[in-house]
C-alpha cells in the first residue's frame, strides 16, 4: 500500500520540531549549516531546547538572568555555519543578545565562488538511562534559518549510532568536516570541539523507519570535490524548484520523451526568462498566488494557505519499478548543478535520495501532486521577461559589491578607556583595495548602535585608510558583528545585512558586563537562584512563619524563596549547583567596584560555602 503524500501541504514541521529530543534522551551537540539566517529566529533554537528541558517554564520566562545563563550555555553547544555576508539585518533592540552567538555563528564561502547552499541540521542526543544508545537526528531542508513564510521540505531522519560504519553517511560526514576550512584563512575561527566526536557518531549512524515507503536512503554534496550530482535518468522526471536557469533544465530533459514525460513546478518570474524552445520540453506549472494568499480577516489560525511563495526543492524520478525522490537544497540552476571547467560546481549543495518500490512509495502522480498540492498550483502562462529598470539596476549593483565587500576578512579593534571601549575597523591580511562605484555608497556601524546610519567605509575599503573608527560603546555592547550598509544614491535602492569581524583586544569581562547589563535587579538574582536549586527539593522550615533566625533569609529571598537549606543539600549532593552559583557571583561583580546586584547579606552566607565548595573541586 503507497505511505501518506509526502508533499502534502498540511505536513508542517517546524525547527523548533526538529531540535526536540526523543522520549528519555536529551539534546547533546548540534551541527547546522543554512545560505541565510536572522538572528531572532536563530535564537529561537537555544530558547526553544531551554524551555522544553526546564521543569518550570513560566518561572524561567520571569527570570531574564536564568533564560540568559541556559540560552549562553545551550549556545555553546550548537555551531551553525552560513554563506558571508547573508545574515539579515537586526533590530536594534535584539542586537545585543548576538554576543551570546559570536562564537556559535561562523561564515562561509563556497570553493567554487558561488553560494554556499545547503541546508541541514546534524543533532546527537544522548540518553538520560546507562545502557542506552547514543541517537542522532538529521534534517535536510530545503528552507533557511530565517522566519520566511515560502512553502518548503524538510527531510528528518532519525537514527541509532552503532559500531559499524554506515557507507551511506559518508558524503555528509566530509561536508561537516569541511566546514572550518571553507571560513576566511585569515581570521578563521577554531572549529567546534565536539566535532571531531559528532562526526564519528554520525559515522555510525543507521536510520531506521525511512518516510514515504523508501526502502533505501543515500546523500550527495556539490560544490566540494570534482564532480556533480544530478537525478539519474529514467522513464518520467518531475522537477519542483523555485529558481531555475536554461542551461540546467536542459540537461535534465535529456532523454526523455517530450513534456509528457517531463513536468516542473518554478516560480512564474523565473520561468519568463527561460528560452521558449527549452520551456516546450516540459509541462509547467506555477504555485497559484490566490491559493497561498493568506486571508487574515476569514481566519484566526495559520494553516497550509499561509504558505507566500515556493521555496521548495525536489526531483523526482520514476526508473522501472522503483521511485527516486531527491530533496536538499540544489535548484534546477547552472550553479548547483551544472560543473564547472574545474568539475565541481560553483555552489555547495546537499541532497538526500530516498529510494524504494512504486508499490510503497507511489507513482509521481500521487506522491508530488497529491490533492493537497494540486490545490496549490495553475498552468503557467508566459509574460514578458521584466525590464532591468534603474531600481533593478541598482539592485544588481549593490548584490555584486556585496559579495566583494563579504569577502573581505575583518578586524575589529577594542581600546580600553575610561568608561568606554573604542572600535576600529580594519581589513586583516593583504587584500585587494574594493572601490565603491560611482553613485553607491558604504556605511558600517556596530550593531548594538540603534538608529544610526553608520559610518562611510569607502576610504578604508580602497585602502586609503589603515583603520576606520567607528564608535565608543560600553563594554557591555562591544560585539563582532557590524551593520552594513549599501545606497544607490540616484534609486534610494539600499541592501543591508550584517557582517562579522575578529575582535581583537577584547577587554576581560565583556561577558560578565553584557549579563550586568541585563540583569539590573535583586529580585531576578534571586529567582535565578531559586530556579537552579529547586530540583533539589521542596519545603523549608525557613518558609515558616515561626522560621525565627531564618526569617531574614526568607525576606532576602523576596516573597518565600529560602536558599539555606537546598543549598546545603547542594553541598552534600555535590550536584555541580553552588559552583554555578560561585561562577556567578565573579561574573556579576563590577569590576570598577560599583555596586553589585548580589545583596551582602548573600554574599555573606556564601563565604560560608564557598571555601567548601573549592575544596570539593579539588577532590574531584
Amino acid at each position: 500500500m503507497p505511505a501518506e503524500p509526502a508533499f502534502d501541504p498540511e505536513n508542517r514541521e517546524l525547527y523548533t520540531s526538529l531540535v526536540r529530543a526523543p522520549d528519555q534522551y536529551r539534546f547533546d551537540h548540534a551541527v547546522a549549516t543554512t545560505y541565510s539566517l536572522d538572528f531572532e529566529t536563530a535564537l529561537t533554537v537555544p530558547i526553544t531546547i531551554v524551555f522544553r528541558d526546564a521543569e518550570n517554564r513560566e518561572e524561567m520566562l520571569r527570570s531574564p538572568l536564568a533564560l540568559l545563563q541556559s540560552v549562553e550555555r545551550m549556545a555553546g553547544r550548537i555551531a551553525i555555519y552560513c554563506d558571508r555576508g547573508r545574515i539579515k539585518e537586526s533590530r536594534p533592540s535584539a542586537a545585543r543578545l548576538m554576543a551570546l552567538y559570536e562564537k556559535t555563528i561562523t561564515e562561509v564561502s563556497a570553493p567554487g565562488g558561488g553560494a554556499f547552499h545547503p541546508k541541514l541540521w546534524c543533532i546527537r542526543f544522548q540518553p538520560e538511562r546507562k545502557g542506552q544508545p547514543v541517537r542522532m537526528r538529521l534534517a535536510i531542508l530545503s528552507r533557511n534559518l530565517t522566519n520566511d513564510r515560502c512553502w518548503d521540505l524538510a527531510l528528518c531522519l532519525d537514527g541509532i549510532v552503532g559500531d559499524n560504519i554506515m557507507d551511506a553517511n559518508e558524503p555528509v560526514v566530509q561536508l561537516l568536516r569541511a566546514l572550518p576550512g571553507l571560513a576566511n584563512s585569515v581570521t578563521r575561527p577554531p572549529a567546534p570541539k565536539f566535532l571531531p566526536t559528532l562526526l564519528r557518531d554520525l559515522e555510525r549512524c543507521s536510520w531506521g523507519n525511512l518516510p514515504a515507503g523508501a526502502s533505501r536512503i543515500s546523500f550527495a554534496v556539490n560544490g566540494l570535490n570534482a564532480g556533480a550530482w544530478s537525478p539519474q535518468k529514467g522513464e518520467r522526471l518531475a522537477i519542483l524548484s523555485p529558481f531555475v536557469s536554461g542551461d540546467a533544465l536542459k540537461r535534465l530533459a535529456e532523454g526523455y520523451d517530450g513534456p509528457s514525460a517531463c513536468q516542473l513546478v518554478a516560480r512564474a518570474e523565473e520561468l519568463d526568462c527561460i528560452k521558449p524552445g527549452i520551456r516546450d520540453l516540459f509541462h509547467i506549472r506555477t504555485l497559484d498566488e490566490r491559493a497561498t494568499r493568506y486571508e487574515e480577516q476569514d481566519r484566526d489560525d495559520e494553516c497550509s494557505a499561509d504558505l507566500d511563495g515556493l521555496h521548495a526543492k525536489a526531483y523526482l524520478v520514476e526508473r522501472g519499478s522503483r521511485l527516486h525522490m531527491h530533496l536538499g537544497s540544489a535548484n534546477a540552476t547552472t550553479a548547483a548543478l551544472v560543473p564547472t571547467r574545474g568539475g565541481r560546481t560553483q555552489n555547495v549543495e546537499i541532497m538526500a535520495t530516498l529510494d524504494g518500490p512504486k508499490s510503497r512509495m507511489g507513482t509521481i502522480e500521487a506522491t508530488l501532486f497529491s490533492d493537497g498540492f494540486q490545490r496549490l498550483l495553475t498552468p503557467y502562462t508566459p509574460s514578458e521577461p521584466p525590464e532591468l529598470d534603474a531600481a533593478a539596476a541598482a539592485e544588481k549593483a549593490l548584490e555584486k559589491l556585496r559579495t566583494k565587500i563579504a569577502a573581505l576578512p575583518l578586524d575589529l579593534h577594542c581600546t580600553q578607556s575610561s568608561e568606554t571601549i573604542g572600535l576600529e575597523l580594519a581589513v586583516a591580511g593583504a587584500s585587494s583595495p574594493i572601490e565603491i562605484p560611482v553613485g553607491l555608497r558604504c556605511f558600517v556601524r556596530p550593531i548594538t548602535i540603534a538608529n544610526e546610519r553608520g559610518y562611510d567605509a569607502a576610504a578604508l575599503l580602497s585602502g586609503a585608510e589603515a583603520k576606520m573608527a567607528l564608535s565608543a560603546v560600553p563594554l557591555s555592547d562591544v560585539t563582532r558583528w557590524l551593520g552594513v550598509r549599501l545606497r544607490d544614491e540616484d534609486t534610494g535602492v539600499e541592501l543591508a545585512f550584517t557582517l562579522g569581524a575578529r575582535l581583537i583586544g577584547l577587554p576581560d569581562g565583556r561577558d560578565a558586563a553584557f549579563l550586568r547589563a541585563y540583569i539590573a535587579n535583586v529580585e531576578n538574582f534571586f529567582r535565578y537562584l531559586s530556579l537552579l536549586l529547586g530540583s533539589l527539593g521542596e519545603g523549608s522550615f525557613l518558609e515558616s512563619e515561626t522560621a525565627g533566625e531564618g526569617q531574614w533569609l526568607r525576606r532576602l529571598g523576596h516573597g518565600g524563596s529560602s536558599l539555606l537549606e537546598p543549598m546545603i543539600r547542594a553541598l552534600n549532593a555535590d550536584s555541580g549547583e553552588l559552583a554555578e552559583i560561585g561562577q556567578l557571583i565573579n561574573r556579576l561583580n563590577d569590576p570598577e567596584g560599583g555596586e553589585s546586584i548580589v545583596p551582602k547579606d548573600f554574599l555573606e552566607l556564601w563565604a560560608s560555602f564557598a571555601p567548601l565548595v573549592a575544596a570539593k573541586e579539588k577532590r574531584n
